[in-house]
């Protein structure tokens, strides 16, 4: 019988590195990050959550019993205070162990919910989190955090994979089923994968305050290597021209996703639909994303060229 290889733990000074980095970027945030376990502290994160998704009463996307549980057993389970405001809780995120279902590693922890409160934006409280849950996995002899986000939310795919340094390695189709809170209700909940290796050179030059953006977006804007388009407020959806020839191409994504589901559903499932197809053919066709850019695109290469490299 084969057995997966056990991974060598992280060195001691890439996890000291790592928790200077995630004290240096709360600092820079104005908050206090610790692991909550009482059904108090956990009571008040499911309250944030309820907030930040906008349930109706009696809705929860992490009941307090499940948290208890969860952080007694060892999972993931922190808050983000806010250091100019009384310690109040602004912010959190959940995550709990994981299994690959083949062997790419053994254990990973897998990062199920983070939120924050309108009153951390603008302070890079988010950054600060995903730091800390990085300190704290690597401590614990984890080198990879998986998480899903929704692919038609710039903001989001710009942090995870430019501020972050994590990989997208899978298009999931309405992953969740209906979800019925106030964010995602009535458009489906299709989802990007990312793997966040942790002590890759990537991960740690992001943790350091770099951003890695792709170098190429003019020179494939001008040669027209555009999966999708429609990338300015407003705009419906448009394929790009058929590109069977390899090489890198973009892909839109749309302005104010938020908004133009409070506004124009019926656009914002268009681009939910046009998104889908545009990246799911092009993954299907050796394609992999490989970065975003800051005005909004995808890039993807085709994977033999990747591994080329």
């Amino acid at each position: 019988m084969s057995t997966a290889p056990i991974p060598t733990p992280p060195a001691r000074a890439l996890i000291a590195e790592a928790h200077a980095q995630a004290e240096a970027a709360a600092r820079a945030a104005a908050v206090t990050i610790r692991e909550l376990t009482e059904p108090d502290d956990l009571g008040a994160v499911a309250e944030v959550f309820t907030r930040i998704w906008a349930l109706e009463p009696g809705q929860s996307l992490m009941p307090t019993g499940l948290m208890r549980v969860m952080a007694y057993e060892g999972c993931y389970i922190a808050g983000v205070f806010d250091d100019k405001n009384g310690d109040r809780l602004i912010g959190a995120a959940t995550a709990f162990l994981a299994s690959d279902v083949e062997p790419r590693g053994g254990i990973h922890l897998h990062s199920h919910i983070t939120g924050m409160l309108p009153e951390a934006e603008g302070r890079h409280a988010g950054f600060a989190v995903k730091l800390h849950q990085r300190a704290w996995a690597l401590s614990r002899g984890l080198r990879r955090i998986t998480w899903t986000f929704d692919p038609l939310v710039r903001a989001n795919a710009y942090f995870n994979m430019a501020k972050l340094g994590a990989d997208a390695t899978a298009y999931l189709v309405d992953f969740y089923g209906d979800m019925p809170d106030g964010v995602n209700a009535g458009q489906g909940s299709d989802r990007l994968l990312m793997s966040w290796a942790l002590d890759s050179a990537r991960a740690d030059a992001a943790a350091n305050g770099t951003r890695i953006e792709p170098e190429n977006e003019e020179s494939l804007l001008s040669a027209n290597k555009v999966l999708l388009s429609g990338i300015a407020p407003g705009m419906m959806p448009e394929p790009g021209p058929p590109s069977d020839s390899g090489g890198s191409l973009l892909c839109a994504t749309p302005a104010a996703i938020q908004d133009l589901r409070r506004e124009a559903p019926e656009l914002a499932r268009s681009w939910r639909f046009a998104l889908r197809g545009a990246l799911t053919e092009a993954m299907g066709r050796g394609y992999r994303i490989t970065g975003f850019t800051r005005s909004g695109w995808y890039l993807l290469e085709h994977h033999e060229e990747d591994e080329r490299r």
